[in-house]
């Protein structure tokens, strides 16, 4: 039974929820429960010591420190609000793993 289950889950699961794009970087902030999740697609820069992700058109810019996991999450909100930014710290966890695991699928395979 556990064959035929696993054979269903196979077939019904698409490769591509399977592959690097499919494990995000999760970020806790320090302040508050609230979570952030990244995916490959929103890094726009990365270094040897941080990582630069974009979200809403660039309104909202995140940093991440690959050496010690620290967020700066940093929104524009606009002219209308005083003050017209906002600027949020949390930690990630597994940075460099995660990060490592995206770059899997720019490796080039022999023939």
């Amino acid at each position: 039974m556990n064959s035929l289950i696993f054979s269903v889950l196979l077939l019904t699961i698409s490769p591509s929820s399977t592959g690097p794009d499919s494990l995000p970087l999760k970020c806790q902030l320090l302040d508050t429960r609230d979570t952030f999740l990244f995916y490959r697609g929103q890094k726009v820069y990365q270094s040897d010591q941080f990582a630069l992700f974009q979200n809403f058109k660039g309104r909202v810019v995140s940093q991440v420190d690959l050496k010690t996991g620290e967020l700066i999450r940093t929104t524009y909100l606009g002219d209308s609000y005083k003050p017209s930014y906002q600027i949020l710290k949390g930690r990630c966890g597994d940075v460099v793993h995660t990060l490592e695991f995206w770059a899997l699928d720019q490796v080039p395979y022999d023939q």
